[in-house]
């Protein structure tokens, strides 16, 4: 099953599952940076897929694949700012540092690849039951 989210309620119950894991697939803090300091973000583990290893009422904690510690995700404010689409999800990164940045999580569970959306078939409206009806 896809993984769809549209709230902040739909991101709380992904979390819950089993296998849920993010990764960070834009970061436009870390993007401003120069190249040396992209390389040593990402030797630590920045993009690293993030697996969900507990979930608190206003945090959820990930261990991060090949690393050792924890990441916290915090959403004490609620989800002010934080824009959900499909399988992402987009929050605001407030660092006084220039402009507004964000970081955007891709969401999947474990053992499952990113699908495209099938797209609907329809069928064309059967017009041999009107014939048999009498006039």
């Amino acid at each position: 099953m896809a993984v769809v989210l549209r709230s902040m309620r739909d991101f709380k119950r992904f979390l819950e599952k089993p296998g849920a894991t993010i990764q960070i697939v834009r970061n436009t803090f870390v993007e401003r940076q120069p190249a040396g300091t992209i390389e040593a973000y990402r030797a630590k583990g920045l993009f690293a897929p993030r697996h969900v290893q507990a979930v608190t009422r206003k945090a959820a904690i990930f261990a991060i694949a090949g690393h050792p510690g924890t990441v916290w995700l915090y959403w004490d404010k609620g989800a002010r700012g934080w824009k959900f689409h499909e399988d992402t999800v987009t929050v605001p990164l407030v660092t006084g540092l220039g402009p507004p940045d964000e970081i955007t999580y891709r969401c999947s569970l474990a053992g499952e690849e990113p699908r495209p959306r099938a797209k609907p078939v329809r069928t064309a409206i059967r017009t041999d039951l009107f014939d048999a009806l009498p006039a």
